[in-house]
């Protein structure tokens, strides 16, 4: 167990790694605020890669099998952190770990081919590209890359074999609903494989809390409408639609296992 903000972990299964703490996307539902975090700015100093990697390595049992996510506490993509974001991808894969990134900045095609030699496997890094609404991205999400912006992201999975997932989270009631045409178009103009359809993390206690706390001060608040979502992308041919980001990257992890038999 290790809780520094900068790094999670409960078990050797999972590790959340942060390059900062706070973020600059102003979401109208960010849950940093309620965690003591500042969804306005950066409260905290970048942390070096190197001192990371040597805190984990000394503090936690990891093996190539724990999955490693990256932000939670941060937006591990803004310019002021992305080197060392960069850095920990390099390590991680190096070491055969699989790892998630989730962003709501645009991941340029020439950012990534800089760990194209480095992948062993399709989803070993799994690009995960966040929206709640396309509508009303400057009521919701203004301190954020457009979606327009970051939806270029996809553009990856073209001549990378990483797959990039539209995360479509959190699901806002009243909201994120209105835009999935806008959405389907998003998914066909792209040709994705992967959606993952979410919950919005809430204080109402159920019977799941967040992964990245032990605190019991978060939980995942599902509303009815994330079923209508996803019975409607359902009906695009090929889309597979989860309702977890690790649903996703087991997915991939088995499809590895399954080639390797």
């Amino acid at each position: 167990m290790i809780d520094t903000g900068y790094l999670f972990s409960k078990d050797s299964s999972r590790i959340f790694i942060n390059t900062c703490l706070g973020c600059t996307g102003q979401c109208a539902y960010c849950y940093l605020g309620k965690m003591g975090y500042d969804n306005k700015r950066t409260v905290s100093p970048v942390k070096k890669a190197e001192d990371l990697i040597q805190e984990l390595e000394e503090k936690v049992k990891f093996s190539k099998e724990t999955l490693i996510t990256l932000g939670c506490f941060s937006e591990c993509w803004d310019e002021n952190n992305k080197q060392e974001t960069i850095k920990l991808i390099k390590y991680f894969l190096k070491r055969g770990n699989q790892i998630q990134l989730s962003t709501k900045k645009q991941v340029s095609v020439q950012e990534i081919e800089q760990f194209k030699d480095l992948i062993n496997y399709l989803g070993q890094l799994v690009i995960l590209v966040s929206s709640a609404t396309i509508s009303g991205w400057k009521e919701f999400e203004k301190g954020t890359d457009s979606p327009e912006k970051r939806f270029k992201t996809f553009e990856v999975q073209k001549s990378l074999p990483i797959p990039t997932v539209l995360y479509m989270k959190p699901v806002l009631k009243s909201v994120t609903i209105r835009d999935v045409d806008l959405y389907k178009q998003v998914i066909k103009a792209y040709n994705l494989h992967d959606i993952v359809v979410g919950s919005i993390f809430g204080e109402k206690e159920t019977d799941e809390t967040v992964h990245f706390s032990n605190k019991r001060e978060l939980f995942y608040n599902p509303i009815s409408e994330e079923t209508t979502i996803k019975q409607s992308l359902r009906q695009i041919n090929g889309l597979r639609v989860f309702s977890r980001s690790t649903e996703a990257m087991h997915f991939y992890k088995e499809k590895y296992k399954e080639e390797e038999r």
